[in-house]
């Protein structure tokens, strides 16, 4: 072997003990729920942006709203042996057996915005969905003692997809905020399943059979998009401060909301943070599987967005 070749070799081997030394590539299993929803899109871009940024190979497999399909995919991500799994459950309960198999294989899972139920997964991030519920409940509360000098007015709820943790949570934390209000009455409480065509049904129907209804609180922001086009239907959708005007408020910060929301149509949403959120997921376990410490359970902030600030701030749907 002459010199150049000798030193050829100790290039590589150097170039090949930095390599190590900075930690290998690793491959993670991406598993979302549906992208039918702008949220869970923007929540995907944020996991994207955190493979890049780290470095990680990414598979990711759609579940398109199939819980069954979703167990599927986690069983060949198994398979595949990835090093990590993020998941973001379409049935909170449906989805456990998978994952526990994945932890038991020595892989970690990462549930992203909704939870797995009886399982303690390596890490839940999420926002805090109780007090987003508990916030939606008190905004109610302030709309009506301005409309009528004190706390009292009905109200309806239009409930998220049951079987996911984040509905459970929202749905959990509204009905322990209502408590405080005795003036307020819960008339009515249907799942609309996170869905804009269904929410415009549901609202539909609720209305004509409460029509002095006064506020509609939306387990996401396509319930609630659904509901104003709903009431747009119905002749009964009027802005802020005009009579007749019904109160508003969801939760996630999409587009369409934001949009509403400037038109003086809707009040309110809660705005997450699902770009952030997929990020964190990604450099959690990166993190992880290079023997650092991460949190079990990390809530990204929330923001509530009305006339006044949605023109004042960086609102993730818009970036």
């Amino acid at each position: 072997m002459n010199k150049f070749m000798r030193v050829g070799w100790a290039a590589l081997l150097l170039f090949g003990l930095s390599a190590f030394a900075q930690g290998r590539s690793y491959v993670i299993g991406y598993s979302i729920s549906t992208l039918n929803n702008a949220f869970f899109v923007g929540m995907t871009k944020g996991v994207e942006n955190g493979a890049k940024k780290y470095g990680v190979k990414l598979i990711t497999v759609n579940a398109n709203g199939d819980a069954g399909k979703q167990a599927a995919d986690v069983e060949d991500l198994i398979t595949k042996k990835v090093d990590a799994i993020i998941i973001n459950p379409r049935d909170a309960e449906a989805i456990a057996p998978a994952v526990k198999k994945a932890l038991k294989a020595g892989i970690p899972v990462f549930a992203l915005d909704r939870g797995v139920t009886g399982v303690e997964v390596t890490s839940f991030l999420e926002t805090d969905n109780v007090a987003m519920g508990r916030l939606a409940a008190d905004l109610i509360a302030k709309a009506m003692k301005k409309k009528y000098g004190k706390i009292e007015g009905k109200v309806i709820e239009l409930v998220g997809l049951v079987g996911t943790t984040a509905a459970r949570d929202r749905g959990k934390g509204f009905h322990e905020g209502l408590k405080k209000y005795p003036g307020l009455k819960l008339v009515a409480s249907q799942p609309a399943d996170f869905n804009q065509e269904k929410a415009y049904n549901v609202t539909t129907n609720l209305v004509l059979a409460h029509p002095d209804v006064d506020a509609i609180f939306g387990h996401n922001d396509d319930n609630t998009v659904g509901a104003a086009r709903a009431l747009r239907a119905m002749g009964k959708l009027k802005k802020v401060g005009q009579p007749g005007h019904i109160y508003i408020v969801g939760i996630d910060g999409i587009k369409q909301a934001l949009d509403l929301i400037r038109q003086g149509y809707i009040d309110c949403t809660i705005s997450q943070e699902p770009v952030l959120m997929g990020e964190k997921a990604v450099e959690f376990a990166v993190d992880y599987l290079n023997g650092k410490e991460v949190p079990k359970h990390f809530y990204t902030p929330f923001t509530p967005v009305t006339k006044e600030n949605v023109d004042q701030r960086k609102n993730w749907a818009e970036q």
